[in-house]
């Protein structure tokens, strides 16, 4: 039997697929605990590192009966494979001192129809070159930084990735806000990371990298990265990839010129199949805008979204900028919006191309210098930030079947 989790029990199911589910936690009770699911086990635990109990202010000894309890684990994710499409499993947690307890229930997700075709990535917000993260910037690395670990928002880009790569991404999709101040020595520092992959890449830019006078575009093109503000295609197996251009120099609200627009739609209308359109900036969903930071005006996301829905209603759009994660309908299409790399949750997104549909997952980073770099910022705002941030379970994973495509005459 099982007893029921304890009301402070950190531990929480993160995403779902059809055949796995991602366990994360702020902490475990001891280093040497075993996480169950069906007829899964897996021993997890690590002790967190120095640095991360003194950006949490350190913690209290805690003592039961005289004696020291043993030093907390954590924080903490892993992904548990060999389940069933939709079913219901009780995640349950035992280890020294605790006994087998529910902590979770996790569903899986049902599997979309027809073939798999392909699997890419993406991620977003990564801010390679900046250093403090809070209201009063008052999170940030070690000091000095312990030897070979490499600033917060390389090393949770570089996890995040790697993480991708082994889940069976074969193209990475980078959403913009690349870099904290579009200069030089963070543009490069982005080409050394999307070098280092072992899967293709394509960039879009956001409102950060656009902020100095150097000509970002340029540059990550001449190195083997093309990137431009005209809108361009990238076709799949099973759908094709739209990208576009949203971001203003000096502003942070996005844009889509009349002309991107409709080179949009020619090229949602100019494919078989369905279509995943890439933007830094999501479209805005009302007429007033209800949440920060800006999304795309209201005029431009109107004359967007009602090109693409006539040019090919089998369509996706896809946007990072908010730093969470959400999913709604804007104009009769779906909008997901993936969080940062670099603060809580810390994440990316896996989305796998069937023939009837698409399936978007958000994991969290779980490279342990990475999640312990995000939990630590789950603080922000006063705590605000950890509940806002991370979205519904609803929001990060789900299954989208494409619609039967009719292309208005144009």
């Amino acid at each position: 039997m099982s007893k029921a989790a304890p009301p402070d029990t950190p531990v929480e199911v993160f995403a779902v697929e059809d055949r796995a589910v991602q366990i994360a936690w702020a902490w475990l009770p001891s280093s040497d605990m075993t996480i169950e699911i069906g007829d899964q086990r897996l021993e997890v635990g690590i002790a967190p590192p120095a640095w991360y109990r003194e950006a949490r202010g350190g913690r209290p000894v805690r003592v039961q009966g005289g004696q020291p309890l043993p030093a907390r684990a954590g924080p903490g994710a892993v992904t548990v494979g060999g389940l069933e499409p939709s079913t219901t499993y009780d995640v349950c947690l035992k280890g020294p001192g605790t006994p087998r307890t529910k902590v979770a229930s996790a569903t899986t997700l049902p599997k979309p129809p027809g073939r798999l075709l392909a699997r890419f990535a993406s991620i977003s917000d990564c801010h390679i070159g900046e250093r403090r993260l809070g209201l009063f910037n008052s999170l940030h690395d070690p000091r000095p930084r312990p030897r070979g670990m490499v600033p917060y928002p390389t090393r949770c880009a570089r996890a995040a990735i790697s993480e991708a790569e082994s889940w069976g991404a074969e193209l990475l999709v980078a959403k913009g806000d690349l870099t904290q101040k579009g200069t030089a020595d963070e543009l490069y520092a982005v080409i050394d990371i999307f070098r280092s992959a072992a899967i293709p890449v394509e960039a879009i830019l956001g409102n950060h990298d656009i902020r100095g006078p150097l000509k970002a575009a340029e540059v990550m093109s001449s190195c083997g990265f093309p990137v431009s503000r005209e809108p361009r295609a990238r076709d799949l197996p099973g759908a094709r990839l739209v990208f576009g251009h949203s971001p203003v120099p000096d502003l942070h609200v996005g844009a889509v010129s009349a002309p991107d627009a409709a080179a949009m739609a020619r090229l949602a209308r100019d494919t078989d199949g369905p279509v995943v359109v890439v933007m830094h900036h999501p479209p805005q969903r009302w007429l007033v805008e209800t949440h920060y930071p800006p999304s795309i005006s209201w005029p431009d996301s109107t004359r967007l979204v009602s090109g693409l829905v006539a040019a090919n209603p089998a369509t996706l759009i896809i946007a990072g900028h908010t730093h969470r994660n959400r999913r709604y309908p804007v104009g009769g299409l779906t909008v997901a919006e993936v969080g940062s790399t670099k603060d809580y949750p810390g994440q990316w997104a896996g989305y796998s191309v069937y023939e009837g549909g698409i399936r978007q997952v958000v994991f969290r980073v779980a490279e342990p210098s990475a999640i312990a770099w995000t939990e630590s910022t789950r603080r922000v705002l006063g705590g605000i930030w950890g509940w806002w941030s991370p979205g519904r379970l609803s929001d990060r994973c789900w299954t989208l079947e494409w619609p039967n495509r009719v292309v208005a005459a144009s």
